[in-house]
């Protein structure tokens, strides 16, 4: 009966496994150790080729790009440091990546949450073990349009592959704001003031702060700011993706 079942499987094609990128099918390979954090049962070997981890030098604490003789802080974050002890990104926004995290956030393709939860895993080696992890969250009437948040979505991968302790209701948005899209960073600093409301709980402890982006930093800074006022002891900052200087990003191939 169990072969009879494969066979009819194998016919219908139902048996196939398919990328979970590209959604090809093709036929998942062992990896040997160390394990692969982008798994080979859920990418094909092309679509986990394109998705390149970041490998830079790099301010600690904004995650751009250094320059010149800058060894582990830019001038910018010198003059005015973020609210946050650490970051820790995984790859530029572009390319791959950034189509990825394009089709989760606004396609709502759920399925590649877990993929770049390995992702932001990888990233986190260089960080402290901490009490708990949390995405920067949504306003309610922000997560009612859209359904899910993302960053959330994420977090609970990540949770999942690292055996981290999630504690998302450390953290609330409890002012709508306007689309970030399209503001410059000083309009985007003054759209997110007094946004977000962090619990007591927070008091002396060690946290994650994860998102799927950071464009200008604006949204961890007040995430962040708020926290350390409620009392949390350190905090660092894991996101996907940094999006690059226009300098930095890559030139628009010849026509």
């Amino acid at each position: 009966m169990r072969d009879t079942l494969r066979q009819y499987q194998r016919a219908l094609g139902l048996d196939e496994v398919r990328c979970t990128f590209c959604l090809r099918p093709f036929a998942p390979q062992p990896l040997a150790p160390p394990m692969d954090f982008l798994s080979a049962e859920k990418l094909c070997p092309h679509c986990r080729a394109r998705l390149v981890p970041r490998n830079i030098r790099s301010c600690r604490c904004c995650a751009l790009p250094l320059e010149g003789t800058q060894t582990h802080i830019c001038g910018r974050c010198a003059v005015d440091p973020p609210p946050w002890d650490a970051v820790a990104v995984w790859g530029l926004y572009r390319a791959a990546l950034r189509d990825a995290l394009l089709r989760l956030k606004f396609d709502g393709e759920l399925t590649l949450a877990p993929v770049l939860a390995g992702c932001l895993l990888q990233a986190s080696a260089c960080l402290p073990r901490p009490d708990a992890i949390l995405a920067v969250p949504q306003h309610p009437r922000h997560l009612c349009d859209r359904g899910f948040n993302q960053a959330h979505e994420l977090v609970r991968g990540l949770q999942k592959q690292g055996d981290l302790p999630l504690r998302p209701e450390l953290l609330q948005k409890v002012r709508h704001t306007p689309a970030q899209a399209g503001l410059t960073a000083q309009d985007r600093a003054r759209n997110l003031r007094g946004s977000f409301a962090a619990r007591p709980d927070v008091r002396g402890m060690r946290l994650w702060l994860v998102d799927d982006v950071m464009t200008t930093g604006s949204t961890m800074r007040e995430a962040c700011r708020c926290l350390k006022v409620a009392g949390a002891s350190s905090l660092c900052v894991l996101v996907v993706a940094r999006t690059p200087r226009p300098e930095d990003a890559p030139s628009a191939p010849p026509v």
